[in-house]
């Protein structure tokens, strides 16, 4: 097929040619990504809604946290599709800019960016010291849960989030320590990663919807406000094709079942929410929350990601490719993805997620990367 063709595929139409043009504008966008020029205005909002306080390390690329560790993955995954070297010629200078800064504190969402590093040999000795500190030196909750630890103010502070266990954990770190067991051949680490799952969908999927609450409290037993927040679903939709293909050879065949049926049941409950641009809401039941970009391209890759390795039904392709479509929609002449929520804490209510102040992120413009990337494989 020819660029400028248009892809009708499963009912779906959408112009090749346009496709990989912001392909194009996105990446290069990510990779000169800076933080905001209305910065002072996001603060100010920020402190008028009395939400969590502004971090700049949410911003660009110039940080090693859990945004640019998802940045990183968008363009290794690109790489990956096209083959041009972007991915190390970007991402060896990139880490050894962090490493002369210095690195934050170890914790959940800066073990991110590893989730990528680890594949360089430049990164092999980091990624080591890194997986020792998750078996040892991570904080855990009860049943020795993976406790969400986040960086603090500072960004050689954290935050212990004391027994909680938040649904971005599968994409941060689990997804790594399976990795890692995977190429250095350590069961323990392989099992690890699967009891670390296991006890994210025990105390996080709810039976009635199929859908993820963002957290729950081991101590109090509770999920805090039940809010099915948009990104945290999609680090679920995203993260477990990924996990399964990776785990498939050590996984048994009933525990492999049970994967692919919540993943499915979570595909279900997911499309029948999509609305009608075909995004879905930041609040996925509540359809007078805003629409959110960086989830809504996560949920629509991995949905994607699961009918083309045929964990997922066929018929699911055709409402992922409007998503796509609607991703498209949302990037701009300059390649800058629009309409992304930045850095969400537990909202103690839903309402707190209506009020995320929105910007120009670095894990949305890998989203939308990998989404895109995904959709180049209907072509």
């Amino acid at each position: 097929m020819e660029a400028g063709e248009n892809l009708k595929v499963y009912g779906s139409t959408i112009n090749k040619e346009e496709l990989l043009r912001k392909l194009d504008l996105v990446t290069d966008k990510l990779m000169k990504l800076s933080r905001p020029d209305n910065e002072t205005e996001l603060q100010k909002q920020v402190e008028g809604a009395g939400r969590h306080r502004y971090f700049a390390r949410d911003f660009g690329m110039e940080e090693w946290d859990w945004p640019q560790g998802v940045g990183l993955y968008g363009l290794q995954k690109l790489d990956r599709h096209f083959g041009d070297g972007r991915y190390e010629a970007y991402t060896k200078p990139w880490m050894a800019r962090q490493l002369e800064k210095g690195l934050p504190s170890r914790n959940i969402n800066t073990t991110a960016p590893l989730l990528s590093l680890m594949e360089l040999e430049e990164a092999g000795e980091l990624s080591l010291v890194w997986m020792d500190w998750l078996m040892h030196g991570l904080p855990r909750t009860l049943e020795q849960g993976y406790q969400h630890v986040t960086t603090g103010a500072e960004k050689h502070e954290v935050s212990l989030h004391e027994n909680e266990l938040w649904i971005d954990t599968l994409f941060m770190a689990i997804l790594f320590t399976a990795k890692m067991g995977v190429k250095h051949d350590n069961p323990q680490w392989r099992e690890a990663s699967l009891h670390q799952l296991l006890l994210h969908i025990k105390y996080l999927y709810d039976k009635k919807t199929g859908l993820f609450f963002h957290g729950w409290h081991c101590e109090q037993r509770h999920n805090f406000s039940e809010a099915f927040w948009c990104r945290g679903n999609s680090w679920f939709t995203l993260g477990l094709p990924e996990y399964l293909e990776l785990m498939r050879p050590y996984l048994s065949e009933g525990i492999f079942t049970y994967l692919q049926q919540i993943m499915q049941a979570q595909a279900e409950a997911l499309l029948a929410c999509q609305s009608g641009d075909g995004l879905w809401h930041t609040l996925l039941d509540d359809p007078d929350s805003y629409t959110e970009t960086s989830g809504s391209a996560a949920i629509a890759a991995g949905i994607l990601n699961g009918v083309r390795t045929g964990m997922l039904p066929e018929a699911y392709a055709e409402p992922a490719l409007r998503a796509i479509q609607a991703v498209l929609d949302q990037v701009d002449g300059e390649g800058t993805v629009l309409g992304v929520s930045s850095g969400t804490p537990i909202g103690a209510a839903k309402e707190d997620y209506k009020a995320i102040v929105i910007a120009p992120m670095a894990y949305g413009q890998a989203m939308a990367l990998v989404a895109l990337g995904e959709a180049l494989h209907y072509c």
